[in-house]
């Protein structure tokens, strides 16, 4: 039996790997292929499906309490959490920061427009809407899937030390956001090894989900505010238009 629990955890370690990525690749190119807002209302209902449904697989196959509480905990050195609240300040800095000018500053406005792609934001009161909860359902699996179920998964199963799966946790979180660049591969994996890091520390998922959830909302505050202000430049497809 214990053969058999070990098999389904190694499949779904793999499917996890591979599907995650794929998925969110295949939904983003076909969002940018054939844009509507049906097409992008449906993908929030399938990632809703797809979240949902492994972190189930995740928690029937490991005790919620395991993948909730990291034990033992990874204990950073005073080295490891002085480089990283380093990697704190600079998130502070140039993402919490520039959100709270943002609704103040027309020049901080129009670059961030520049950049603004309504393919993929929620632009739609419906969407806004729907978004609060693909915020709320992937801040609350990934970081079950990621932090607790691969960490311990290649912590145990693969006999990896514990800041070795920790690294390769974080780099493999990165990399499934591939779609999004080397520049969101990058954010993505400084992101959780920022998660991680809280997760150990404090002792619980708790304050990691907390912080993904309001990581992800983001997007309809930054859509809010660029609609507050639509008079100072026309959107259209992936770029505002002065």
């Amino acid at each position: 039996m214990e053969e058999i629990h070990i098999f389904l955890k190694s499949i779904l370690f793999l499917f996890i790997l591979a599907f995650i990525p794929v998925s969110n690749y295949f939904t983003v190119k076909k969002l940018h292929s054939s844009y509507n807002d049906y097409e992008k209302e449906r993908s929030y209902l399938r990632l809703y499906i797809i979240y949902i449904s492994i972190t189930i697989v995740v928690i029937y196959l490991n005790p919620i309490n395991n993948l909730f509480v990291p034990t033992p905990p990874l204990q950073f050195n005073t080295t490891a959490s002085v480089l990283t609240w380093i990697l704190i300040s600079y998130m502070i800095v140039t993402i919490v920061i520039p959100l709270i000018i943002l609704p103040y500053s027309k020049l901080l406005r129009e670059k961030v427009a520049e950049n603004y792609d309504e393919k993929l934001y929620p632009v739609t009161s419906k969407q806004q809407f729907m978004f609060i909860f693909v915020s709320i359902i992937v801040g609350i699996c990934e970081e079950i899937i990621f932090r607790g179920f691969m960490y311990t998964y290649i912590r145990d199963l693969l006999s990896i030390s514990p800041w070795g799966s920790f690294l390769i946790v974080t780099i493999i979180f990165g990399l499934g956001h591939f779609m999004q660049g080397v520049s969101g591969m990058v954010s993505s994996s400084l992101f959780g090894l920022i998660m991680g890091y809280f997760y150990f520390t404090t002792g619980s998922l708790l304050v990691p989900i907390l912080i993904h959830i309001a990581y992800d909302m983001k997007a309809i505050f930054i859509t809010r505010v660029l609609q507050k202000h639509a008079g100072e430049w026309k959107i259209t497809n992936n770029k505002a238009a002065p």
